[in-house]
């Protein structure tokens, strides 16, 4: 069940392109010991070092702020921020891979730079299941929107990662 992982976070935050930029590298600084534990066990993890690339976007439908740095990648809409990583999505839950506790906390540690709140929607990318996310996202979808929209497609959210075995989707 899907081969990336797609995070949504509220935005309640607004910054420029540069502080943007840096927020996220302060990240990957902060939580240096969890990117080389990426690094290492992770199966698309290459660097540790953080290096964010943000740049301004544009659709036919809103303008918005896009970046990666490694495996991890940020979307900035109007009303959501989508977090992405390429690593499994069944490494949130698969003990075994030794990689779920890092993820989360890096993705937890991405979300506060731009939601004070700790409501948060975590998807199995890559196989179509989180493409309406991403579509409300650029046609300005607040959270609650998106949460509904992705209850009325997969039924009810995990509530713990665990339980990501038998669903598509937690909620936070």
């Amino acid at each position: 069940m899907g081969t990336s992982i797609h995070c949504i976070i509220p935005k309640e935050k607004e910054y420029s392109l540069e502080e943007t930029e840096q927020r996220l590298n302060d990240v990957f600084k902060r939580l240096k010991a969890e990117f080389l534990h990426l690094k290492e066990f992770g199966h698309f993890t290459n660097n540790e070092l953080g290096n964010w690339f943000i740049v301004s976007a544009q659709t036919d439908r809103s303008e918005y702020l896009t970046g990666e740095s490694d495996s991890f990648s940020i979307d900035i809409y109007k009303k959501v921020v989508l977090i992405g990583c390429i690593e499994r999505f069944s490494s949130l839950y698969f003990q075994e891979r030794n990689i779920s506790e890092q993820l989360l906390k890096i993705i937890i540690e991405i979300a506060k730079e731009f939601s004070d709140s700790d409501r948060l929607l975590i998807g199995s990318g890559g196989m179509g299941e989180t493409d309406h996310m991403i579509n409300m996202a650029g046609d300005n979808a607040d959270f609650d929107q998106i949460c509904n929209k992705t209850i009325e497609l997969n039924g009810i959210p995990a509530k713990e990662l665990n339980e990501l075995y038998d669903k598509s989707w937690y909620l936070k």
